[in-house]
């Protein structure tokens, strides 16, 4: 995997900085939360990666109407105001690749050497677990380093739910009541992400290699996934403080700025007289 910086001044120059970056999941909400906080932020695009595991796409730039510039596969943007960097991967990964692209993604983030390391993405709400049902829809998993970091803020202070762990698939109920305590000994717990794309394959890389990851999920369908994006963004915002709080859907300087991009989401309107 290759950084390509648009000018020599933003080569890997993050050493205090925190990255978040979606994963391609259900619904593709970690990448519209992800078009949300580049859009609010009016972050600026300083390069891209290359990785022959991302299949490749070219495009008009999804946050401007006024600008003739080109996105790519998997941009880079920075906010040195904010000392944040969010990378947008735009496209899926190439089939029997996954693996090949989550060990070179641990690498380059940990040669970046950013503070931090935020992966938000999504997952299945029909695989939901009796206790997921109802409350905050959002759950986190960290590793080590950022466990010992941040684990008492996110409980205590923000009230933040972490992922039920399960015994090995099946599992109906969470591990502690799935079987009696002297059984759950003999029961491995594992994280249940289906849907959630590499975020599981990067939590665990990430381990091996010391980088401080916080994964940061929200149950949803595929469908409108827009207020799955404002949900899973503002859930974020209540720790990194990137907007000014504001109600969902808001477009003014109180809460989040949608894309101009997201006015084709659904495609253009149809022509009224075909119905008369």
């Amino acid at each position: 995997m290759m950084f390509y910086p648009r000018s020599n001044e933003t080569a890997c120059k993050w050493k205090d900085y925190t990255v978040i970056l979606p994963a391609v999941s259900v619904g593709n909400v970690g990448q519209l939360a992800v078009d949300l906080i580049v859009s609010s932020l009016s972050m600026e695009s300083v390069g891209y990666l290359y990785d022959d595991s991302i299949l490749p796409v070219i495009g008009n730039d999804p946050y401007t109407q006024d600008k003739y510039a080109l996105s790519t596969a998997c941009e880079v943007y920075q906010s040195t105001e904010h000392k944040l960097v969010v990378v947008q991967q735009r496209s899926p990964l190439v089939k029997g690749k996954r693996n090949q692209f989550v060990t070179k993604l641990a690498k380059w983030l940990k040669v970046s050497e950013f503070s931090q390391v935020v992966l938000l993405t999504s997952t299945f709400s029909h695989e939901r677990l009796d206790v997921q049902m109802i409350g905050c829809q959002e759950r986190f998993l960290a590793t080590k380093l950022m466990e010992e970091k941040l684990g008492k803020k996110l409980r205590e202070e923000l009230k933040w739910k972490e992922l039920e762990k399960r015994p090995s698939f099946p599992a109906p109920a969470p591990l502690m009541e799935q079987a009696p305590s002297s059984q759950n000994s003999t029961l491995q717990a594992t994280s249940y992400l289906p849907g959630g794309g590499i975020a599981k394959s990067l939590l665990e890389e990430c381990e091996k290699m010391d980088i401080p990851l916080l994964v940061v999920s929200t149950f949803c369908s595929e469908g409108d996934n827009v207020p799955d994006a404002l949900r899973l963004a503002s859930h974020l915002n209540t720790w990194l403080h990137l907007v000014k709080p504001g109600s969902a859907g808001d477009t003014s300087q109180g809460g989040w700025v949608t894309p101009s991009s997201w006015q084709h989401l659904f495609g253009s309107t149809f022509d009224q007289m075909l119905y008369q």
